[in-house]
């Protein structure tokens, strides 16, 4: 039987640059790195998690509190898994893995794994982008 890889990728977004955290399927954190935002940023982001993951685009799933913009399309255009988990759900999440009040952008990944399941309708390529 061949097991499906999967990676989780979570992105702190701002407006000057973004941490972007890589986990395996087994939540083991693979890296975490900064990039620039713009266009040499989001080509660098892409080839890093390609390159580290070993995974291809369709294997990689990414949460991101943005429905939108220029860092959402590169990645969808790519044929990464695109979720945009509205803020405040986002905190109710990592409320599961952190203590209280405690932000801790490095969970996005394990949030990921909680919100994209069965009954989650937060893709960024949906006609409803964000929940």
């Amino acid at each position: 039987m061949h097991e499906e890889r999967r990676w989780f990728v979570g992105i702190d977004w701002a407006s000057q640059e973004h941490v972007v955290s890589l986990r395996d399927g087994q939540g083991k954190k693979m890296g975490q790195r900064k990039f620039a935002h713009g266009g040499t940023g989001f080509s660098d982001m892409i080839a890093w998690l390609l390159k580290t993951s070993g995974g291809e685009p369709g294997e990689i799933h990414v949460a991101i509190e943005t429905p939108h913009g220029p860092i959402v399309e590169a990645l969808l255009e790519r044929g990464f898994n695109v979720y945009s988990i509205n803020p405040k759900q986002l905190d109710r999440f990592r409320d599961r893995f952190t203590v209280a009040e405690a932000k801790d952008d490095n969970s996005m990944p394990m949030c990921l794994r909680t919100a994209s399941g069965p009954t989650c309708r937060c893709s960024a390529s949906s006609a409803s982008p964000s929940l």
